[in-house]
């Protein structure tokens, strides 16, 4: 698997961000970001498109429309890093630096 990063939200403090990726073969889109537990959002979203078991709601902020739109319209750079390889500031979490050049995906 190879999911490229596009963004993060630009008003991000210390690394705790809503974020976005495409997954590079099949154009899907990953969001990270907060989860909704509010059941009163929750029951409005599930009134118009049911919420399954396997599924969860996630919330990015409205300040994040163009990174989005980015990901939507694929103007992003295939194999963008927000941290380049070796670079990460948590060195033991950066799995995809240990993948790279070994044509592991």
């Amino acid at each position: 698997m190879r999911l490229d990063f596009v963004g993060v939200d630009p008003d991000n403090p210390a690394d705790q961000c809503p974020a976005v990726f495409v997954d590079s073969e099949t154009g899907d889109f990953y969001m990270q970001g907060e989860t909704v537990t509010d059941p009163d959002v929750l029951a409005w979203i599930n009134s118009d498109s049911r919420i399954l078991d396997s599924e969860s709601v996630v919330r990015l902020p409205a300040r994040m429309a163009a990174i989005i739109m980015e990901a939507a319209s694929g103007g992003y750079e295939r194999g963008r890093r927000r941290f380049p390889a070796g670079g990460h500031p948590r060195p033991d979490e950066d799995v995809r630096s240990g993948r790279e050049g070994t044509g592991v995906r």
